[in-house]
């Protein structure tokens, strides 16, 4: 039979393992800690976005285009292209597009060989074909006879009636941003159909189209230009400095902009 001692012993030894898995502590030990929320390594900071933007202005290598700094961009490349090689910005715009919009890639190749470049973008100094004063013409592509002041030509000097030419123009800028690049409606000519023409011969809603596709030609054939690429954004990225993998895009500053994360070694 038990002794009184051990009886005693094995009680103690049964409050010391409920102490055990109820975890070993008072209700004021736990009450020290419950209180205390954890700490995720992230404070809120109580000010303006643009604030804190500008306090890591150092930091970004990357501006932020909107539709109106892209278009003013463009109108400038174009103007100044225009004005040192003086030719009209219509011809600008094609020499643009055809150099991926590179200013400098635009005055490289004009002033090393300007007639092997008038040749490769079709900017033609002189008609390839030759009408006489007066009369008729035939339109190149309904055949039908019109007075001289009734058809249109490009520098090449193919004559095409104002219908077709509407026709044509609407043609093209329906099937995509091909139409940038449109060339004279005579197969084997490489006359480039400018700006000009789009200006005078499409639709208003034709005009919109257009103009999106020339607009977004800037960003997508330039090599220091992305779209943002968070989903609903139109707003597109220059690039000042560093590479694509390097990337921090706006979105994403102006998260961390709300947060300061803090080292565990501050």
């Amino acid at each position: 039979m038990d002794s009184e001692d051990d009886l005693l012993g094995a009680h103690d030894m049964e409050s010391g393992e409920d102490d055990f898995y109820s975890g070993g502590g008072s209700d004021d030990d736990y009450n020290e800690t419950d209180g205390d929320e954890p700490d995720y390594g992230f404070v809120e900071e109580d000010m303006d976005d643009s604030v804190m933007i500008a306090s890591h202005r150092s930091q970004i290598n990357y501006v932020v285009l909107k539709e109106e700094d892209i278009r003013r961009l463009q109108m400038d490349d174009i103007g100044r292209v225009s004005m040192v090689l003086s030719i009209s910005e219509a011809e600008a715009s094609i020499l643009l597009l055809h150099y991926h919009w590179s200013v400098s890639k635009v005055h490289d190749e004009w002033f090393a060989d300007e007639e092997r470049v008038r040749k490769a973008v079709g900017i033609l100094e002189r008609p390839v074909v030759s009408t006489l004063d007066g009369g008729e013409l035939t339109c190149g592509i309904c055949f039908e006879p019109f007075q001289r002041e009734e058809v249109v030509s490009l520098a090449c000097g193919h004559p095409f009636c104002s219908t077709c030419w509407t026709g044509y123009i609407s043609t093209t800028i329906n099937d995509g941003p091909g139409c940038l690049m449109l060339k004279c409606p005579e197969p084997s000519c490489p006359a480039a159909v400018g700006q000009d023409m789009f200006e005078k011969f499409a639709s208003k809603e034709d005009k919109e189209k257009y103009y999106k596709y020339f607009l977004r030609s800037y960003i997508e054939d330039n090599r220091k230009m992305k779209w943002c690429p968070a989903p609903g954004c139109e707003n597109a990225i220059e690039f000042t400095a560093g590479v694509l993998s390097r990337l921090h895009v706006y979105h994403q500053s102006v998260t961390l902009a709300r947060f300061r994360i803090i080292s565990p070694f501050d």
